[in-house]
């Protein structure tokens, strides 16, 4: 049950929007929902400046905000990655104690 609590609360960050106004205790889910809404609009704007600013559009364009949606992904998912195999052992326990013989 720890494990699950953990990665629920490690997921969330609507706690941070809604209670926390000092950019100093941010979460970092927060920060990258926040990069993940600058990239939305920055690939907008640059969109529709590309016919008068030609190459800051083009280089603005060459990551799109479905590239860094991706990494802030790998972001999240990397510190867990590396928990996971440490409690692995407790999940095995608890898997065969529940288990059903016969």
């Amino acid at each position: 049950m720890a494990i699950f609590t953990a990665v629920a609360q490690w997921n969330s960050f609507q706690d941070t929007l809604l209670y926390i106004t000092d950019q100093k205790l941010y979460s970092l889910q927060y920060v990258l929902y926040t990069y993940i809404n600058q990239a939305s609009s920055l690939a907008a704007a640059a969109q529709n400046a590309q016919s008068n600013l030609g190459s800051i559009a083009s280089a603005a364009t060459t990551q799109t905000p479905t590239s860094i949606r991706m990494t802030i992904a790998v972001i999240v998912v990397l510190p867990i990655l590396f928990v996971y195999p440490l409690f692995q052992r407790f999940f095995v326990k608890g898997i065969m104690l529940g288990a059903v013989k016969g």
